[in-house]
């Protein structure tokens, strides 16, 4: 659950061509020589890193650290975190902060920096390399929850499970700047497969349209006084897949109207304020690249046969639903029915809060569908969670499963690339899967849910699962 401030992009760009590959091709003017000093403390602490009197930790394992809704940790080790600048505030879409990745290209964790500096892009501009010497800072949380795990100064007057920004008088002995400067090639992805693992990092996302209900609208909405978020969506073979695009009112281009054309959007992966949801921060509205004709998609009334459908509003205790397994492969916990308060409706729960077990690795295993019957199938669910720490949904298919509990690890199974909710998405808030194409299968398939975790109390984590169907022609 991440505090955004929208604002963006740095570098002047002098040109920007924009390909399908979602490949950025341009040229800035950024500074080159940073000064005889900055250099020289720069070249100390690399010799540093060398003589392993500091150790280089990736920003990965720097992530690690952090534990969402708890006290910030402050760092006592000589380490150092390494990164490569993705965000900028040029544009007025981010506020005192900027987010770093571990990568130029194909990056594996991002972190969000607060600081206590306003046109950050004059010193940490787009493409940056930036060694920040982490020793007296602070990893947590600026809002208590967010889930966005950040760089920080000191702890917060006001609360102590929050970070205040790096100050400008500790910026100059923790922050030191490369004067290499490299192009971020954004990450290519689908909306459907985004998570929290992908935040702050900077992706390119093709076969985007804003909802046509939003034509005439800006980015910013300007009876808001901080972010607005509008939504975006790809097409699927089957419906959409959505996400949130979110823009500061303080953003240059905030009543610029959205385009209502098809085509590609390069941002930094992020939080709403309070955490509740991902969202997409532009840099940029140049980095909106929409003149392509709008994607069209199906809808479920062009499927009119259901091969699957349960909504386990009959459910009581242990899920046990005719045909179904419910597979303990590892712990004590198994999936069980509940009442969701919120919903109103009954659906599947799975967790290993507090169940005591080193590991927990528990199955939903569906009846058989027959597949060669019908043209195409697409399944869809719904999942929620109560915080997803340390814990993972997945959901497979296999066409050689026997159908027995002695032979599900015995059979081969594919993870579908289906939408589950992230860690921190608020737990009133139901996703939807996106259609899964099943039409590559045939003969008899099985759906499996698989829920992974342990009884550590910091890093377990509870899903549900709700109204899975199967349709087809």
């Amino acid at each position: 659950m991440e505090i955004n401030k929208t604002t963006p992009w740095i570098l002047v760009l002098v040109t920007s061509l924009f390909f399908n590959a979602c490949v950025q091709d341009g040229e800035y003017a950024v500074p080159q020589n940073l000064g005889a000093e900055e250099n020289l403390k720069l070249a100390g602490m690399l010799d540093s890193i060398q003589n392993n009197q500091l150790e280089l930790k990736s920003i990965k394992d720097l992530k690690r650290l952090c534990v969402s809704g708890k006290e910030p940790v402050k760092i006592v080790s000589n380490i150092v975190v390494k990164g490569y600048v993705i965000s900028s505030d040029a544009k007025g879409n981010y506020f005192r902060e900027f987010y770093m990745q571990d990568a130029p290209e194909n990056p594996t964790a991002g972190i969000r920096i607060a600081i206590n500096l306003t046109n950050s892009y004059n010193k940490f501009n787009v493409g940056r390399v930036l060694y920040i010497r982490l020793k007296n800072l602070y990893l947590g949380e600026i809002n208590t929850g967010d889930g966005v795990c950040t760089i920080g100064g000191k702890v917060s007057t006001t609360d102590e499970k929050e970070i205040e920004s790096v100050a400008l008088n500790q910026m100059k002995n923790h922050f030191f700047r490369s004067d290499e400067t490299t192009i971020i090639v954004p990450k290519e992805v689908s909306l459907a497969g985004l998570n929290a693992s992908d935040i702050g990092t900077f992706v390119c996302v093709k076969g985007l349209v804003f909802p046509i209900v939003l034509e005439g609208k800006a980015y910013a909405d300007p009876t808001e006084d901080f972010d607005t978020q509008r939504k975006i969506q790809t097409c699927q073979s089957v419906g959409y897949a959505n996400l949130l695009l979110e823009t500061s009112s303080f953003a240059s281009f905030a009543n610029k109207s959205l385009p209502m054309g098809g085509g590609s959007i390069y941002a930094v992966v992020a939080k709403d304020y309070n955490g509740h949801f991902l969202v997409l921060v532009l840099n940029t509205s140049e980095d909106v690249k929409m003149t392509d004709e709008r994607c069209t998609t199906r809808s479920e009334s062009d499927f009119p046969m259901t091969l699957l459908s349960e909504d386990f509003e009959t459910a009581s205790g242990e899920v046990n639903i005719t045909d179904w397994i419910n597979y303990r492969e590892e712990g004590t916990k198994s999936w069980r029915s509940y009442s969701d308060t919120y919903s109103q409706s009954k659906a599947a729960r799975i967790g290993s809060k507090n169940s005591g077990d080193a590991h927990t690795s528990t199955w939903l295993l569906t009846k058989g569908i027959y597949l060669d019957g019908t043209a195409e199938e697409f399944l869809s669910f719904e999942t929620s969670n109560s915080f997803a720490n340390g814990s993972d949904l997945q959901v497979l298919i296999s066409t050689d499963w026997e159908g027995t509990v002695a032979t599900v690890s015995r059979a081969a199974w594919n993870v579908l690339p289906a939408k589950i909710v992230a860690n921190g998405e608020g737990y009133k808030n139901w996703v939807h899967s996106t259609f899964v194409n099943l039409s590559a299968y045939t003969g008899t398939g099985f759906i499996a849910f698989r829920y992974r975790g342990s009884g550590n109390v910091y890093f377990d984590g509870t899903y549900e699962l709700d109204n899975i169907t199967i349709i087809a022609k």
